[in-house]
């Protein structure tokens, strides 16, 4: 266990927490051909994965 002292240097860090999907975060537009950061979570019935 951290002593005080060792956790006023250092704090603890909160865990990043990861999408088990990504594929479904990310939009694509097909006219300018680049990603888009907009959540899509109905998408076709493709492997998004």
């Amino acid at each position: 266990m951290p002593t005080i002292n060792q956790l006023v240097n250092k704090p603890r860090k909160t865990k990043v927490v990861k999408s088990n999907s990504p594929a479904l975060n990310k939009g694509y537009n097909s006219f300018k051909k680049t990603q888009t950061n907009n959540n899509s979570p109905q998408k076709r019935g493709v492997c998004t994965r």
